[in-house]
């Protein structure tokens, strides 16, 4: 905004010097001012500049201005120096700035900065502060008769050296108050304006008017003065265009036609009728004789500077757009965003607001409610309340002094208005509530790190973080050079070890601006150390570790503060991707339904996030903080006894779903300890134990690759053992490879013969299931000698059948054969009537192979008998579905279809449709429907298959394109091997 100097009516808003005793009424007097925020920050004595001499001490200096004989804060003092993200020395730095204050206060001996816990006061007469000297000059013109008003508004006016705050720190200051002041300030230019017009103050006064037209064209009472003076020069065609040129603007900018006043004085210019009415008129004039100012509340635009690159959020974007535009038919327009510190909420709430202001002519109003800044704490409603209600045009005075009657009087104010409002960074609900107009033609758009359910109309948006694609985007939109396009695998691995978090984004963005020579790839290998990732997201005063610090600690001054706060630290030190309150629970020694409670605590705070019922995760860069306050406020003896519980409580559950199944366990109970610190899940049905093993797979991979030691290697290798057991259940056969090659070395570990043994065994028959027969039979082998060598006879037996599978699928059925055989003769030598069963079913499948179908129908048979009488329902499927495909095999179609159907039925019995089984079954029914002529059901079937084995991760690209292209087709690899 200009301020011109030099003659004219306007030149009131110039930098003039001050008059040393400005007349105010008839024989009434005024100081001096001594301190200045209209214009540079400054304090003055004896006619000279004193100080301050830094930006941070102008901005202390300007806060305690803002509230004079009001204790403000030190927290608050932070804010107006480094805004919302102070550094960790900042109290320390407030301290310092004070104590310089004090000494360039020497000179003005009216003045006294005091210290008042929790902040300080500035005790200064109000009347010595520009600010206060022209609100207390404005009162007083607007209960004076026009001649004498028209002067104090000049006294008001000529104390604006320029733009308010010009010469602090940062942007909060000028963000917070400064478009407020300046408002305040046009307000009383448009009524000098009008008042000189109602005394005859001629045309050429003005002649800097239209220059302030230019500059706020939207402001409709402007135009009117311009064109009423106009009009009683003379200037009729003049005004005319001056008409025309602001509907243009209004009509374009926010599509509305311009006010009644102005349409009137339009009408009255067409028809030459005479213009003799200043808005409507000039003062009115009560009946004590006092004449006011007419009401012409101001049209605040509030809104901060939008962000300089924005990018990553259509989706959100459109959504928050139809949220504040949809009609209602009663209530305001509300939109909560919600999400974790830094994912963007400040930046999409501002950028969508600038967006709408066409959609909100009366207004735009905006203020941080600090909700997330515990140090501080919330901002009072009632001080932001104050806030607005002076935003609309209303008095220091008139403000009420009562929280409802504040409020009563903002929505009477708003009823009928188009205003949006901007509540940012909200503590809560209670917080927000008193803050909402009534009226329909109202918007609120409302962000805060936690999700305000009881907000019930409310439309939510969570943010999530952002792909690799659209982090990118935003990457390479603030980076000021090429790199980001040259180095797009160093700029995507960027975007990913920043998590997606856009503020993440910003900060590694700021690193590469400020080393231009860097390429992307160095910043990319400096953040792949997660120890010291969090320091390298930071630059100047922000960091991403202050933005958690501040929910952290916000966290910890809640109810239950201290549990939840040592629950986030907890699910922070666990490996893998998420967890469940059994493990939470076996963690703390608290009831599942206790540490359910903390962790949708954490929910709330935006710490943890709930991406499925009964399951939390972490965001990676929340992770690291996690852990590091874990290493800071737990001792390292904690951090290892977590470790043994979660591995107790793991190796519980995994031993209970092995009996739920109905497996056998003789095989599984030679190694690991008998009793257990925990109990594990409860898991009640097959459904139970597929849905746990489904949910803890990845947390079980990680915990055994990270969690072996001197102390635990025995509990991970029994963890292995017993857990693979569920993996080849649901065909997880690509992680239950992962999991034996990750137990390998805490089973050398251990230095026990049976643990090595067993992990070759597991690893040695996953790679034969998955076509790795060579080196599948080279582990079966090792483990073979090594029970051997212990005396483990039922082992033994096992690893012979394991290798006669190993050996048929190699295509060597003579060898598969004679290892079945001689299973089968230690096993009756055993006693081991489950290890029979095995046994007869796999020569079955050697007889099946060798098309003798009748007699692996037979074996089948005795197998699938043997284990009902036994028990065994798991694996008496597994024969089931065997003599299904002998049947198939012998042409015998119609016996195949109804085994296969049983065999389906069985399985979803056992709480099994996602898994192998289920994928091997339709494609074994496929086939037979396929040869009985049923073509349409055997390509469900197939479909169903192939979608199964893909989610698995068991079917390669070129057999799924080939299964689609060729009928019948090709059995997928994975299933001819189980065959």
């Amino acid at each position: 905004m200009a301020f011109p100097e030099g003659g004219g009516r306007l030149a009131d808003l110039g930098h003039g010097r001050l008059p040393a005793h400005p007349v105010v009424g008839k024989g009434r007097r005024l100081r001096q001012v001594g301190f200045r925020i209209l214009g540079p920050v400054g304090v003055w004595a004896d006619g000279r500049l004193v100080g301050p001499s830094t930006p941070q001490q102008r901005s202390v200096l300007a806060m305690l201005l803002l509230n004079v004989r009001q204790v403000v804060t030190t927290e608050r003092l932070m804010r107006a120096v480094w805004g919302d993200e102070p550094p960790i020395t900042a109290r320390n730095a407030i301290h310092q700035y004070v104590s310089r204050l004090r000494r360039v206060l020497v000179p003005v001996p009216q003045a006294a900065l005091v210290t008042a816990p929790p902040g300080y006061r500035l005790d200064v007469e109000p009347a010595d502060v520009d600010l206060h000297r022209f609100r207390e000059l404005v009162d007083l013109a607007r209960k004076s008769v026009p001649s004498e008003a028209d002067a104090l508004f000049g006294q008001a006016l000529r104390l604006w050296q320029g733009p308010p705050l010009a010469n602090v720190s940062g942007d909060w200051l000028p963000a917070m108050f400064g478009q407020a002041l300046t408002e305040e300030r046009l307000a009383v230019v448009e009524e000098h304006v009008a008042v000189g017009l109602s005394l005859g103050t001629p045309i050429e006064s003005l002649a800097d008017l239209p220059m302030l037209i230019s500059e706020h064209p939207l402001r409709e009472r402007l135009t009117y003065l311009w064109m009423l003076s106009l009009l009683r020069d003379g200037r009729r065609a003049a005004a005319l265009k001056a008409f025309r040129q602001a509907r243009r603007r209004l009509v374009d900018e926010l599509g509305v036609e311009p006010g009644i006043e102005l349409q009137e004085l339009h009408r009255r210019a067409l028809s030459a009728e005479p213009a003799v009415e200043v808005w409507p008129y000039p003062m009115q004039a009560p009946a004590d004789g006092t004449v006011h100012a007419p009401d012409t509340p101001p049209v605040p635009a509030e809104l901060p500077a939008p962000p300089a690159f924005f990018a990553g959020r259509a989706a959100e974007i459109a959504r928050v757009r139809t949220a504040l535009t949809a009609d209602r038919p009663a209530g305001p327009r509300v939109c909560h965003i919600s999400g974790i510190g830094g994912i963007g909420k400040s930046a999409l709430a501002v950028h969508v607001a600038r967006g709408l202001v066409e959609h909100f002519p009366d207004g735009q109003l905006y203020v941080n409610l600090h909700g997330a800044i515990p140090q501080a704490g919330p901002v009072d409603p009632h001080i932001v309340l104050g806030r607005f209600l002076r935003s609309l045009g209303t008095a220091d005075s008139a403000v009420p002094a009562d929280l409802e009657e504040a409020a009563g009087r903002f929505r009477s104010l708003t009823d009928g208005k188009r205003v949006l409002i901007v509540l940012d960074n909200a503590r809560d609900a209670a917080q927000v509530r008193p803050l909402l107009p009534g009226s329909a033609t109202c918007a609120v758009l409302v962000t805060s790190r936690r999700m305000f359910t009881s907000l019930h109309d409310a439309v939510h948006v969570q943010l999530d973080v952002l792909d690799v694609g659209r982090g990118t985007d935003l990457l390479g939109g603030m980076v000021h050079d090429d790199r980001i396009a040259r180095e797009p695998d160093a700029a995507a691995a960027v975007v990913r070890l920043c998590g997606g978090l856009p503020l993440a984004l910003c900060l590694a963005a700021a690193r590469l601006n400020g080393r231009p020579f860097w390429p992307v790839s160095v910043l990319a290998e400096r953040l792949a150390t997660a120890r010291h990732r969090l320091d390298e997201l930071r630059a100047d005063d922000r960091a991403v570790r202050a933005v958690f610090q501040e929910s952290y600690e916000d966290l910890r001054a809640s109810p239950s503060g201290a549990e939840a706060a040592r629950v986030f630290r907890y699910v922070g030190m666990l490996d893998g991707p998420d967890a469940g309150p059994t493990i939470v629970a076996a963690m703390t020694g608290l009831s599942e339904d206790r540490a359910r409670d903390l962790l949708d605590t954490l929910v709330d705070a935006q710490l943890v996030e709930s991406h499925a019922p009964d399951r939390y995760r972490l965001h990676d860069l929340l992770r690291l903080y996690a852990r590091e306050r874990a290493e800071a406020e737990d001792p390292a003896g904690r951090r290892a006894e977590l470790v043994r519980r979660v591995l107790h409580c793991h190796l519980a559950t995994a031993r209970t779903a092995i009996k739920v199944l109905g497996a056998n366990t003789g095989r599984r109970a030679g190694i690991g300890p008998r009793t257990l610190d925990h109990p594990g899940a409860r898991l009640a049905t097959g459904e139970d134990v597929h849905a746990w093993t489904d949910a803890e797979a990845d947390n079980v991979l990680a915990l055994v690759r990270t969690a072996a030691g001197p102390s635990t290697a025995t509990l991970v290798v029994s963890l292995a053992a017993t857990f693979t057991v569920l993996l080849y259940e649901r065909g997880h056969w690509l992680k239950q490879l992962s999991l034996a090659q990750s137990a390998l070395p805490a089973a050398a570990g251990t230095r026990e013969i049976l643990y090595e043994a067993r992990i070759h065994g597991d690893l040695g028959w996953v790679q034969v299931c998955m076509g790795a027969s060579e080196d599948g039979i080279a582990h079966l082998h090792r483990s073979l000698d090594a029970y051997r060598r212990a005396g483990e006879a039922t082992m033994e037996a096992g690893l012979l059948d394991n290798l006669g599978v190993a050996y048929r699928t190699a295509g060597q059925p003579e060898r598969a054969a004679e290892h079945h055989t001689l299973a089968l003769r230690l096993n009756r030598e055993l006693g081991d009537r489950w290890g029979e069963a095995v046994n007869l079913t796999h020569l079955g499948l050697v007889h099946q192979a060798a098309g003798r179908y009748d007699e692996a129908v037979e074996l089948h048979t005795r197998s699938i008998e043997l284990l009902g009488e036994l028990g065994m329902p798991s694996d008496r499927l597994r024969a089931f579905i065997h003599r299904a495909e002998a049947y198939r095999r012998a042409g015998r179609f119609e016996e195949a279809v109804e085994h296969y159907r049983q065999a389906m039925a069985a399985h979803r019995k056992l709480g099994g449709s996602g898994d192998f089984g289920a994928a091997e079954i339709s494609w074994g029914l496929g086939l037979v429907l396929y040869e009985l002529g049923r073509v349409d059901e055997a390509r469900q079937a197939w479909r169903r298959s192939i979608t199964l084995l893909g989610k698995l991760g068991l079917i390669t690209h070129a057999e799924r394109l080939t299964a689609e292209q060729e009928e019948p087709p090709p059995t997928p690899r994975v299933i001819v091997r189980q065959r």
